[in-house]
């Protein structure tokens, strides 16, 4: 499910700035911007998202582009609403911790500085794996399918509190072992950008590159 995230998310962050020029530098280094752009792709949300530029509805633009995504994939299971928030909370938390995002100056140019991002990527052919083979998935199906046979309608496993229970346990413990790549770099190019605000900021030359290194692509 993770392949389908952020479609369209590079055109959508394309429009967000015109090509800078003049001698103005930014306030923010651009690392500092990188993290901020590779956190909100990667999971949506980022405290870094000032050195962006980017307007409070851009962000939220993103947000839901991505988040949104998120709340698909998990409504595909009988969960009622509330938890299909809930699961997908505990993802975001689970990556923003697991997938530890840094990035770095690899070389500090005035122009167009090059910035070394580092992560925990997720490996997209073990989950893919591990959708097929995790037990606790696979007894869900099970469960699912004998309730089904006995008349259970989905309706009736969304208003159930401890099926519902039972199926938030099973899925967070799937999203916990979900396989990462550890370890992995990346180097992005950055130029300067004029934002909404008029003022100049970082940001990656090749937005759709940074994009899949931080979701396994």
């Amino acid at each position: 499910m993770m392949k389908k995230l952020l479609l369209g998310l590079v055109a959508l962050i394309a429009i967000f700035a015109i090509a800078g020029c003049g001698t103005e530098k930014p306030k923010d280094s651009a690392d500092k911007a990188v993290l901020g752009y590779s956190e909100i792709m990667a999971y949506g949300v980022s405290d870094s998202m000032a050195a962006t530029g980017m307007t409070k509805a851009q962000e939220e633009q993103i947000q839901e582009a991505v988040i949104g995504d998120l709340l698909k994939a998990f409504a595909k299971f009988p969960l009622n609403d509330a938890n299909v928030e809930d699961i997908t909370a505990t993802y975001i938390t689970k990556m923003k911790a697991a997938m530890q995002i840094k990035t770095k100056i690899k070389t500090d140019d005035a122009e167009h500085p090059v910035v070394e991002v580092t992560a925990n990527v997720l490996d997209q052919a073990g989950a893919a794996k591990l959708a097929e083979t995790n037990e606790d998935i696979i007894a869900l199906g099970v469960v699912l399918g004998t309730l089904q046979a006995n008349g259970y309608t989905v309706e009736q496993f969304k208003q159930d509190p401890d099926f519902q229970k039972a199926t938030l346990e099973c899925i967070e413990n799937y999203i916990n072992e979900f396989p990462l790549k550890m370890g992995q770099t990346y180097e992005c190019k950055c130029e300067i950008v004029k934002g909404d605000d008029g003022k100049m900021y970082w940001a990656p030359v090749d937005v759709e590159g940074l994009k899949k290194f931080v979701n396994g692509l």
